[in-house]
């Protein structure tokens, strides 16, 4: 066995060697602790990684974290990009939202661990992933809604129990800011896009 220093471009770390060349132990890049090649994790190309399996791990879980809102607006803008809809919700939008619902879902004002919903269900297919056509809510209540539109739900028996006026009215008001319109103008503009979306799925039924 011999100690061998390996270099690439990103790190260097020492190994230990065995007689035919085979690295059996090295370094950890973060945790500095010598273990077995067999506890570190592979790159798709083979070759081991820098970091040993449990740091890896963790430093995935932190990268995880701190990108959480980066990759729950880009799964929303996917979603939406696949329809060739809109798809220009933000990661600022995004704070913004949890800013105003203040963990509280905005249709039924429970307190929750809150869901991306859109306003007008993707599967309408017109609004898409924008900051006037997503809300958080609860999981029970997005569960209720599914692919209905905010409108739809509120008068289905779907919604019993799961709507505070009071909440809703804030929301409506909220996204009428966003849109840059006065409440009614914002309801109106629902509405209009309900029956667009109706007349679209109609037009391609027909072709």
């Amino acid at each position: 066995m011999m100690l061998q220093i390996q270099e690439t471009k990103r790190t260097r770390q020492i190994s230990l060697v065995n007689k035919v060349g085979e690295v059996v132990q090295k370094v950890c890049r973060t945790c500095q602790h010598v273990k077995l090649i067999e506890d570190f994790p592979k790159y798709t190309q083979g070759y081991t990684r820098a970091d040993c399996e449990s740091c890896h791990r963790d430093a995935q879980r932190a990268y995880i974290r701190a990108n959480k809102d980066k990759r729950t607006t880009y799964k929303q803008n996917e979603r939406a990009r696949v329809l060739g809809l809109p798809d220009t919700f933000s990661e600022g939008d995004y704070k913004r939202l949890k800013e105003v619902a203040e963990s509280r879902c905005m249709i039924s004002g429970e307190v929750a661990n809150l869901q991306c919903d859109h306003v007008q269900a993707l599967s309408k297919g017109w609004l898409g992933s924008t900051a006037g056509n997503i809300i958080l809510v609860s999981e029970k209540v997005n569960q209720a809604k599914r692919d209905m539109s905010l409108f739809e739900f509120i008068k289905s028996e779907r919604s019993n129990g799961l709507i505070n006026e009071e909440q809703l009215y804030k929301t409506l008001r909220f996204l009428a800011q966003v849109n840059e319109m006065s409440l009614t103008q914002y309801i109106n503009f629902l509405k209009d896009s309900e029956e667009i979306a109706i007349q679209n799925k109609k037009y391609w039924e027909v072709e």
